[in-house]
């Protein structure tokens, strides 16, 4: 919980002088703020967190995406089936979109070949693409947690999509879509590296 700069000055005070110095009580007012903000969230303890890249990740956020799409089934593994009609945390991961994705984007929903809802999707890319040609993040902030959603049975996508595909440039490792209903939002994102596969929020 403690950000890189602000650990290395505690080594540091630490190794120099060989007591606690104003660097340690500043890590501690972090962690503990930070506790108290994950409490407030109210969240169970072992809540699973899965990392989404940007825009997606953004996009499941307000509406747009009701699918995150995987090429595996994590229902078909005993341990993760258990999540199906569970929260859990929808976290950004740390890449940023790159403007060649954010047109593909716009350009499969001109195409009519995207299953996202074009009414929330367009404007939120079009917004982005013109920050990330400014070099800026815009409405997509990287490595934090975003929120909650509701994580539903995986459904093979060619039972789902007939006339449209799967959102993303690796259309043929798409193979299972997984539902994200309920959508909360988070008061404010809290900064979290992230992790491959379902990982703890903690």
């Amino acid at each position: 919980m403690v950000p890189k700069p602000l650990q290395a000055a505690v080594y540091e005070s630490y190794r120099s002088t060989g007591r606690l110095s104003d660097n340690h009580r500043e890590a501690v007012r972090v962690v503990e703020a930070q506790e108290a903000g994950l409490n407030a969230l109210d969240l169970p303890t072992g809540t699973k967190a899965l990392t989404i890249w940007q825009p997606w990740a953004s996009l499941v956020m307000i509406g747009a995406k009701p699918y995150e799409f995987r090429r595996w089934n994590f229902a078909d593994r005993p341990h993760l089936a258990k999540l199906i009609g569970q929260r859990i945390v929808v976290h950004a991961g740390a890449r940023a979109a790159r403007p060649s994705e954010l047109l593909d984007i716009l350009a499969r929903i001109d195409e009519g070949e995207s299953a996202l809802d074009e009414a929330i999707a367009r404007p939120f890319v079009e917004d982005l693409l013109a920050a990330r040609r400014r070099k800026e993040n815009g409405p997509a902030p990287l490595a934090v947690a975003l929120g909650t959603a509701v994580l539903g049975e995986p459904r093979r996508c060619i039972d789902l999509f007939v006339d449209t595909v799967a959102d993303s440039t690796r259309i043929d490792e798409h193979m299972y879509a997984w539902p994200l209903t309920d959508v909360k939002a988070f008061p404010s994102p809290i900064a979290s590296a992230g992790a491959q596969g379902f990982w703890n929020f903690t």
